[in-house]
């Protein structure tokens, strides 16, 4: 298709509100400070990951979320990455995952680390990423 018709073929779908969603599409990358999760049976939570400009991301909802955080190789947590009280309870230090339909891009989320039954020792966790996909409410994937 030449560039002509490309241009003009995304100029009527705007038109007709049926502009792909890689227009209305982003992401937004934060990080937070690490955490120790020293005490057993009580819940750590890191502090907030938010976008730089979270007014401009009102009415985006988040459509997937990887992250990534280090442990020291001995040792293991429980974790889960939220946003408000709705959680994805996450398997490993690292991964992606569909987000849940309520999340908003415009809302920070935060990790939770507990020590798994037993562990007694303190673990530092560190290296603390999230990276945010999203898209206007309502837009499907084009694939």
């Amino acid at each position: 298709m030449s560039r002509y018709w490309a241009i003009r073929f995304v100029c009527i779908a705007m038109m007709l509100g049926m502009a792909p969603a890689c227009l209305a599409a982003g992401s937004w990358v934060a990080n937070a400070p690490s955490v120790t999760v020293a005490v057993p049976g009580r819940v750590t939570s890191s502090e907030a990951l938010s976008a730089a400009n979270p007014s401009r991301l009102v009415g985006r909802q988040v459509s997937e979320v990887s992250w990534r955080f280090r442990l020291p190789s001995d040792r293991a947590v429980r974790a889960w990455l939220c946003q408000g009280s709705e959680c994805l309870s996450l398997t490993s230090p690292r991964g992606r995952r569909t987000a849940p339909m309520s999340w908003q891009a415009a809302s920070a989320l935060h990790f939770r680390f507990l020590l798994p039954n037993g562990q007694r020792r303190a673990v530092k966790v560190q290296g603390l990423q999230v990276i945010v996909n999203y898209r206007s409410r309502g837009a499907s994937s084009v694939k």
